[in-house]
């Protein structure tokens, strides 16, 4: 399998790092980046670098876009005749199936896809989206993210959106979260290494048994919940300040954000 990334940000790191743990050949991989930095990281891993993809002898069986909304559009004009044969996999949040269609002639290989951070550590969720159909191209994608973590299909482009809103940018939720336990921590005496280990550690636990758990996440809760204790009173604040109903506002909101962003940089709408 061969692959071109077009962008060489940390996600492209992630996904090339585990295409090449996988059994992926440096030489099928291909990395076109406009920043030197970039193009020199990957080639240190021996990989192939470009500033521009025109070079049509590549042959890819996959293109993965992977650049900033606002600048998709552009890189596809000045390269759409390199990617007729392939495979279009798009990670840029926000940009329709259909806006990129449109940009490359008419092209009905697409996939659109939202992974996450948590990628660079193999530790990733992905939700994908392909309205073609076409046989073999949901397998080809799949052995990509697969090589990052875990994924999911959705049956409609529009619940991408709700994946960039819970998981694409749930990451940056988790970590602030963290960041106010490490500060009650300072706030109560502790000392910012023992913070930091109280906060992580407490977080990865908690994740790992809810994982593994067959109860929901609320049975958890409630078995931590002595009635009267020290857990009941957080709780209670939370309650009384309403945090669940702010952090669901935060992520409708990120939600929305995901589709203003096909507005402001894509041609088109959802099918």
């Amino acid at each position: 399998m061969k692959v071109v990334f077009i962008g060489g940000g940390n996600m492209a790191l992630a996904l090339v790092s585990g295409l090449l743990e996988k059994g992926t050949k440096p030489g099928d991989i291909l990395v076109v980046d406009i920043s030197e930095e970039a193009r020199q990281k990957f080639e240190a891993m021996g990989l192939n670098t470009s500033v521009a993809f025109n070079d049509i002898n590549f042959n890819p069986d996959i293109v993965i876009l992977a650049v900033k909304p606002q600048h998709l559009k552009e890189v596809i004009h000045s390269c759409d005749f390199s990617l007729n044969k392939s495979l279009v996999v798009s990670i840029v949040a926000g940009i329709p199936v259909a806006s990129i269609a449109e940009w490359l002639g008419g092209h009905e290989r697409i996939i659109r896809v939202m992974p996450n951070t948590p990628a660079l550590i193999r530790a990733g969720v992905s939700g994908m989206y392909n309205a073609s159909n076409i046989p073999g191209d949901r397998e080809l994608a799949e052995t990509v993210m697969a090589c990052v973590g875990q994924y999911m299909w959705c049956n409609s482009e529009s619940l991408i959106d709700a994946v960039t809103a819970i998981s694409g940018s749930g990451p940056a939720y988790v970590f602030y979260f963290i960041e106010a336990l490490e500060v009650a921590a300072l706030e109560l005496g502790l000392d910012a290494d023992a913070a930091r280990l109280l906060a992580l550690e407490t977080f990865l636990g908690a994740s790992r048994l809810a994982a593994r758990s067959e109860d929901s996440p609320s049975v958890l809760r409630d078995r931590v919940t002595s009635k009267g204790g020290t857990t009941a009173a957080a709780l209670s604040s939370f309650e009384s300040d309403q945090l669940r109903e702010i952090i669901v506002k935060g992520v409708r909101r990120a939600n929305e954000r995901s589709t203003e962003l096909a507005q402001d940089f894509g041609d088109k709408k959802y099918d």
